[in-house]
């Protein structure tokens, strides 16, 4: 196994990746190991936190501090995810980026929080 096998799984998650995100942008090996890093810790969180209400506690759950841990390389897959489902990511994104694009009237909106930093992150580049 070794490298080559390891090389192999990151070859087949850029490809479902691409399909998963409907992109057509080239992607890194690096982006693709963080993104497949994010998606591993984010089922995991979300296994773990699919009883909970609180936001608080949902937001420091230990994997979703490690998911924040994971630093700006992590913006763009959260910012993908937030397009493809809205959730609690807006934590997450404040943190690591300094910014907070939600208006006071979009809070407790999630489709509206989320178009607001999906357009934070176009205007940043982060996403197309």
């Amino acid at each position: 196994k070794g490298a080559g096998a390891d090389l192999a799984t990151i070859e087949k998650r850029i490809l479902e990746l691409r399909d998963d995100y409907q992109e057509s942008v080239a992607i890194t090996y690096r982006e693709a190991a963080v993104a497949e890093n994010f998606r591993a810790l984010a089922e995991e969180w979300r296994e773990a936190t699919r009883f909970q209400s609180s936001l608080s506690q949902i937001t420091a759950h230990p994997v979703y501090r490690a998911i924040v841990q994971l630093g700006e390389e992590v913006v763009p897959v959260l910012l993908r995810e937030l397009q493809r489902r809205p959730e609690p990511w807006f934590a997450a994104l404040r943190e690591i980026t300094g910014a907070d694009p939600v208006r006071p009237e979009q809070r407790g909106d999630m489709r509206a929080m989320a178009d607001a930093w999906l357009r934070w992150g176009q205007a940043h580049s982060f996403i197309r």
